[in-house]
């Protein structure tokens, strides 16, 4: 759902400088939190960070 939201919020915006709608393409780089390495070398999906990032 939010991806849905914020490919709309996307096209929306670049209406605003005369953009059509149908010449826009979004593509996300959905990369799971285990292949994200941080804080010392943990990976993402070991490491609280107090909030859910499960888009």
């Amino acid at each position: 759902m939010a991806k849905r939201r914020l490919y709309r919020e996307i096209v929306g915006r670049l209406g605003v400088f005369g953009i059509p709608e149908d010449h826009v393409t979004v593509v996300v780089r959905d990369i799971p939190c285990e292949s994200w390495g941080f804080r010392g070398g943990q990976a993402a999906c070991d490491v609280d960070l107090g909030f859910d990032i499960d888009v």
